[in-house]
């Protein structure tokens, strides 16, 4: 009996912490991310990610650049290049990232960009090879990167 009682106190205060990512997302140092496998606009890219409550993968942080860096050329080294949540679209040559206006590290660019790509160069690629940024034409197609906040559950307590 005090074996059982000593069970059933246990169940009663063990706390499950759930913390993570979807399915097919990895986890960053501050948010889930998924890279996509097919390509598209950099329009298309924003439209998906939005339609699962989610943005283009903005890296402001030397951290999570450097992750998404690796992540890249580790899991998908045939994807040299993925779309990300910056351009200049509003005033050229001022690059932001869309959902914040915050400005794009200029220290994140890979070597000689943003260079405007022959004055069509508006949306920004993370540029696996390169190790940076890079500015592309909207209207190419590159895979995506969705950027999802890590969702924090409370402490859940089991009773059993």
């Amino acid at each position: 009996m005090a074996r059982i009682w000593m069970y059933v106190s246990l169940l009663m205060f063990i706390a499950i912490k759930t913390q993570g990512c979807p399915q097919g997302w990895v986890q960053g140092p501050n948010a889930c991310f998924f890279f996509s496998k097919f390509g598209g606009s950099w329009a298309d890219g924003n439209a998906i990610c939005q339609g699962f409550n989610t943005r283009l993968a903005e890296p402001e942080d030397d951290a999570t650049l450097a992750f998404l860096l690796r992540h890249a050329k580790i899991e998908h080294p045939t994807n040299a290049q993925f779309y990300l949540g910056g351009s200049d679209m509003f005033a050229e040559g001022t690059w932001v990232w869309s959902s914040t206006l915050d400005k794009v590290n200029p220290s994140h660019w890979t070597p000689g960009n943003p260079n405007d790509d022959y004055n069509n160069g508006d949306c920004l690629t993370l540029n696996a090879p390169g190790g940076g940024l890079n500015d592309v034409r909207c209207t190419d197609t590159y895979s995506f990167i969705c950027q999802a906040e890590t969702e924090n559950h409370e402490t859940v307590n089991v009773i059993g």
